[in-house]
């Protein structure tokens, strides 16, 4: 029987006082820094985590904010957004954990797949690689059917939206990202709508640090994934200019033949997306 990895918790605290923690998973490897979907606390990808680990790597995922582990919970008295993540948790978490001095793999999934990309493109001498799973463009050009892109401009402007009249987004009762603060749902909905990021409170032209990074890249899609099919990822995918940029479309096959959900394989099936993962790293970092 395979030995459990080494996990531990690290409290963070970023600039502006609000605190998270970073789940720590193994003794040795080369590092990982994994950031999570919008919505989806850590504690759900404890076993991806674990196993991720169990097969050689330093795995630390961030909580992010609004989540239970974060000082952020109530996102209505809390504004935060992608600004908040990219200039203030990730630096912290980097700084007040072991990847302190040490460039890392940046990965995400979904939402976090967006964030180590855009983070990995501000602060390229940090990261050996960049990993994205089930992440790409929310835009609705992105999809290929007129019926997938009036629903996705219906979505995207809806939680526009209740966003502005609420004050912030009750992703809990309709069924999409969790309860979210009103200003990260703008900067995810503006994306959604030019397909272009345009974050809020930032100076940085994101799209050009994206089109100017050099690292390797690896977009992992699922086969059936209804929220972010492989159309949406390689739409993300053009934007990187200069990556070198590996794309891995895992068929249903591998998921008994079923369309995958868009979350429940980092529980069910972590191992799906871990072989090719894994297989790529060790060829790109060798």
């Amino acid at each position: 029987m395979t030995e459990s990895p080494r996990y531990t918790t690290i409290a963070i605290t970023s600039p502006d006082g609000a605190t998270s923690v970073v789940e720590a998973f193994g003794d040795s490897g080369d590092a990982v820094l994994f950031l999570p979907a919008l919505g989806v606390p850590l504690h759900y990808y404890r076993p991806l985590l674990a196993r991720w680990a169990q097969l050689g790597y330093r795995v630390f995922a961030l909580e992010l904010r609004g989540m239970p582990q974060s000082s952020t919970t109530d996102v209505r008295a809390n504004d935060f957004g992608y600004n908040h993540a990219l200039a203030l948790d990730i630096p912290a978490a980097i700084a007040q954990s072991p990847l302190a001095g040490e460039r890392f793999i940046a990965a995400g999934h979904s939402l976090g797949g967006q964030l180590a990309l855009l983070y990995s493109a501000g602060h390229p001498d940090r990261v050996r690689a960049v990993v994205t799973i089930a992440s790409g463009s929310s835009h609705h050009g992105a999809l290929t059917g007129v019926a997938e892109r009036a629903r996705r401009r219906v979505q995207v402007t809806t939680i526009r939206g209740v966003s502005r009249l609420l004050g912030y987004f009750p992703g809990h009762r309709l069924g999409f990202g969790g309860r979210q603060a009103r200003t990260m749902m703008a900067d995810w909905g503006f994306e959604g709508r030019h397909g272009r990021f345009r974050i809020a409170g930032s100076s940085a032209d994101h799209e050009a640090e994206l089109a100017a990074l050099d690292r390797p890249v690896f977009m992992l899609t699922l086969d059936g994934d209804p929220i972010l099919p492989r159309e949406a990822s390689d739409a993300l995918g053009t934007r990187l200019r200069t990556a070198a940029l590996d794309t891995v479309h895992v068929d249903r096959a591998e998921n008994g033949g079923e369309p995958f959900d868009h979350f429940r394989w980092a529980r069910r099936s972590p191992d799906v997306v871990l072989d090719p993962l894994l297989r790529w790293l060790a060829s790109t970092l060798a």
